[in-house]
């Protein structure tokens, strides 16, 4: 739904919210890169230890494939410093920025593209959803008990547009 379709308080808020849960989609996708860069560390901790030998398997494209530790190993390590490159990218605009390697091979360089893209539309949506809360005056009330503000509980009452402050909403 485009802005210029806005005629009405349930449509501002409705815009509001997909605006909102885009942003949560976006940034779960971020945790959940860290989640796979925290599994292969533990994957690699527990072989590491173990006979270059001892059979292991290893999940490749939903197919499980019977290895050795020898072959598994060093392409967990690789994965693994892929998706933490991936992870390594901040995707909240208060979160300084890291310095990332310098990408050599394809490989290196594809993770740094999707971690780049990701951060880029991160950014693009956060400034989105400020703009819109700009616009249309948009509150969120602060649950006093807890500090933190509900997505539930928007301030209806300031809602009203910056382009002639006109209230949408009468009280």
């Amino acid at each position: 739904m485009g802005e210029s379709g806005l005629n009405s308080e349930r449509d501002i808020l409705n815009r509001f919210q997909e605006l909102k849960q885009e942003l949560n989609t976006l940034s779960s996708k971020f945790n959940e890169i860290d989640n796979q860069a925290q599994e292969h560390g533990s994957v690699v901790k527990a072989l590491t230890p173990l006979d270059s030998n001892r059979k292991c398997f290893r999940l490749i494209g939903g197919v499980l494939v019977e290895r050795n530790v020898a072959e598994v190993l060093p392409a967990v390590k690789s994965n693994g410093e892929q998706i933490r490159m991936v992870s390594s990218v901040p995707f909240c605009h208060c979160a300084p920025r890291q310095t990332l390697p310098d990408p050599t091979d394809q490989d290196t360089q594809f993770f740094l593209q999707i971690a780049t893209t990701l951060e880029k539309q991160t950014r693009a949506k956060e400034k989105e959803l400020v703009d819109f809360q700009e616009k249309y005056k948009i509150r969120l009330k602060v649950d006093s008990s807890t500090g933190t503000a509900s997505s539930q509980q928007i301030d209806l009452l300031t809602l009203s547009c910056n382009d002639c402050s006109v209230p949408l909403i009468s009280a």
